[in-house]
């Protein structure tokens, strides 16, 4: 039994920085979005070098090469050591969040800067999209918790209602659904109303202004 406790602590503090790593996997793509940004097949002009200079302050803050980079590797490193060490780190993890945030709004005027622009193909609209979806998606799956989150260590009532319980996945189906139903009967408070708003905006925006885009792009 001792064997059995000791395996399950271990698998527990490898398992501790679990929201670090879901942070990450935006990161991931957030990087790849960044690496297929293929510019030579947009035309030139105003929106062009628009796109260039998101494109540079992107790479600015992904690339380990860059020092804002190299200084977000670092800091994020830390952050898993501190977890996997047991300490409490809610306010650092915040402010990796919220520094990911501004890579996704990079990423959000980049994609909205492709729509107007003058692209010989689609294909870079698509692929772009594609790995978009995941990033927003992940993403406001984790404002919607954090929310919650900071309210229940508060001893406040939560200012999302989930039916099924607040757990990840749900907070997960949560943001996805806002593509088929909007609603904002299970938020409570203005807070959490606005990001369910900023949430269907966005979709709006990537989903249906992008797709009608390719596919004008594709047939034109």
């Amino acid at each position: 039994m001792t064997l059995v406790g000791e395996a399950m602590s271990f698998i527990d503090r490898l398992t501790s920085p679990g929201e670090i790593y879901v942070l990450l996997v935006t990161f991931v793509f957030t990087k790849q979005f960044d690496r297929n940004l293929d510019l030579e097949v947009v035309q030139e002009g105003a929106i062009k070098d628009f796109l260039e200079i998101s494109h540079s302050f992107l790479d600015a803050l992904t690339n380990h090469m860059q020092p804002i980079g190299a200084v977000f590797f670092a800091y994020t490193f830390m952050l898993i050591v501190l977890r996997l060490l047991g300490k409490k780190v809610r306010k650092l993890i915040d402010t990796l969040a919220c520094f990911l945030t501004v890579c996704w709004i990079v990423e959000l005027v980049i994609m909205n800067l492709l729509l107007i622009a003058p692209i010989k193909s689609p294909v870079l609209l698509i692929v772009e999209l594609l790995l978009f979806i995941p990033i927003i998606l992940i993403c406001f799956t984790w404002w919607y918790w954090r929310i919650n989150h900071g309210r229940a260590a508060k001893n406040m009532l939560p200012a999302i209602v989930l039916v099924d319980g607040p757990s990840a996945l749900e907070y997960f189906f949560f943001a996805a659904e806002v593509c088929f139903d909007y609603s904002q009967e299970l938020c409570k408070t203005s807070v959490s109303k606005m990001v369910r708003l900023l949430n269907g905006f966005v979709v709006l925006d990537v989903f249906g202004l992008t797709l009608s885009r390719a596919v004008d792009l594709a047939i034109g």
